[in-house]
């Protein structure tokens, strides 16, 4: 599975550091074929993230009203979601 990560807003290396390790570790852990890219991104809207995940299967956009330190786990979890909703 091709992945690009993009990663923008954040200005902690250590929590961006840990968004790609936790991405990297779903998607080793679910492989799917094609080209994905995920792309996360302040919201618009203050105190919000953007999550954007692209594939084969199309596109799906979410958004959180988190702080920054929960982003990882959140990620991950959209990212397995998506990755498990193209097999269902």
């Amino acid at each position: 599975m091709d992945l690009e990560v993009v990663i923008e807003g954040v200005t902690d290396a250590r929590l961006e550091k840990e968004i790609k390790r936790q991405v990297h570790k779903v998607s080793r852990s679910t492989p799917r074929s094609g080209e994905w890219s995920l792309f996360v991104a302040p919201s618009e809207t203050r105190g919000q993230w953007d999550l954007l995940v692209k594939g084969p299967f199309g596109s799906h956009i979410t958004s959180y009203i988190e702080d920054g330190d929960r982003l990882p786990a959140l990620i991950s979890e959209q990212l397995r979601m998506c990755l498990a909703a193209v097999t269902a």
